[in-house]
């Protein structure tokens, strides 16, 4: 197992506890592929940063690209993500704990 991942039975844990814990929050969120690229086009990005934000229609990602010294990259600055409730695979272990 590569040293970026967990197992499944952590993340059954971790998002379990996430729901037990904030039963009325967002429980994930969904990116496209295409606006992942973009961040990782930049040449000087080696990491995301995916900041927490706040508006009335609940928590939004702020997704940032990272460079090597560990400073944000400010443009662009992605929040097109999707969100769970409304966007869930109903069927995962990790949305259901089951």
């Amino acid at each position: 197992m590569s040293s970026y991942t967990i197992s499944e039975s952590e993340a059954v844990e971790l998002t379990t506890t996430w729901r037990t814990n904030n039963p009325t929050k967002k429980r994930a969120f969904c990116m496209d592929k295409a606006e992942l690229d973009e961040i990782f086009s930049n040449a000087e990005a080696v990491q995301m940063r995916v900041y927490l934000g706040e508006d009335e229609s609940g928590i939004r990602p702020v997704m940032v690209g990272v460079d090597a010294t560990g400073n944000d990259i400010l443009e662009p600055i992605y929040d097109h993500a999707t969100t769970c409730p409304t966007n869930c695979d109903e069927s995962s272990v990790l949305n259901t704990g089951v």
